[in-house]
């Protein structure tokens, strides 16, 4: 055999040893997944009277797995209801 036939197998499987050896290298550890947030009511009322209406959306679509536009709805309503803000 001559060497472009060696030149054939050798790439390939110097590519798969270059892949290997970056994935282990560069490798992330194991974290596991965070926690869920907590979605009751009692969140997303306390999200509102700290002016975090963002926060409170989130967590009003994170709860209901409504779209958003109907969730700043039903936020917005639960902000009027809560009353005026100190």
């Amino acid at each position: 055999m001559d060497s472009v036939t060696h030149a054939w197998y050798y790439g390939p499987a110097l590519f798969v040893l270059g892949f290997a050896l970056a994935r282990a290298i560069y490798r992330r550890p194991y974290a596991p997944p965070a926690p869920p947030p907590d979605t009751s009511d009692e969140a997303i009322d306390a999200a509102l009277r700290a002016r975090r209406s963002v926060e409170a959306i989130r967590l009003y679509r994170l709860r209901t797995g409504c779209d958003l536009r109907t969730a700043k709805q039903a936020v917005q309503a639960r902000a009027a209801r809560l009353g005026p803000r100190p």
